[in-house]
């Protein structure tokens, strides 16, 4: 447990080189939709990467900016938090959304809804609030979620049903809030294991510079 809550983003960019090397053998014999949602959960893996290796601030960062932290090591959002949000609903959410595919095209808005809201925080709201050219997670969310998102929504919009639609947006809403604000706010403890330096401090930085 002690290694995952250090290395997930490690492990999820391992699983992204093997998905990718998958995908190389197995693309041309998928629906374009099926394609799309896995190009999502690769997504995913390549966001976390940039969030959380290199560079790797965000954590500092969203301490930092979002939630005005006294003490960005830790609170609220920290190791342990970061591990049930990302792979706890991350990486099972667009898991499941692929390997469901056209058969739940609700769950696959849901989780393009998170790619959404990650958009809307690193293209919009950090820069504004923190006054920040570059955040982690900002090049990934501009070249990857935001086109997924779109090749989503034109793809499988006319296929869903009126029930896909509102259950994707109540989910979608659900995750986006309940998931990752609402899992920090659980999780969250002055207590808890502190992150990495380089987590932390070249957000401090930004935010005294800003």
């Amino acid at each position: 447990m002690r290694f995952m809550e250090r290395h997930w983003f490690d492990v999820g960019a391992g699983l992204g080189i093997v998905l990718i090397i998958w995908l190389a053998f197995t693309a041309s014999s998928m629906t374009t939709l099926t394609l799309v949602l896995w190009l999502s959960l690769l997504s995913l893996f390549a966001h976390q990467v940039e969030e959380w290796r290199w560079p790797g601030w965000f954590p500092g960062m969203l301490n930092v900016v979002l939630f005005r932290s006294d003490d960005p090591w830790r609170f609220p959002l920290n190791v342990r938090s970061g591990l049930a949000v990302n792979v706890g609903v991350g990486w099972i959410g667009y898991l499941l959304a692929a390997l469901l595919a056209q058969n739940a095209l609700w769950l696959g808005l849901a989780t393009v809804l998170v790619s959404l809201g990650n958009c809307i925080l690193h293209l919009i709201v950090i820069p504004i609030r923190g006054r920040m050219p570059y955040n982690p997670g900002m090049v990934t969310s501009l070249l990857l979620f935001a086109p997924i998102v779109v090749w989503f929504l034109v793809i499988a919009w006319p296929l869903m049903s009126v029930t896909d639609v509102v259950v994707g947006l109540v989910l979608g809403l659900i995750l986006n809030i309940g998931g990752v604000v609402g899992l920090i706010r659980v999780l969250e403890s002055r207590d808890a294991p502190p992150f990495e330096d380089r987590q932390v401090l070249p957000a401090m930085r930004f935010a005294r510079s800003s």
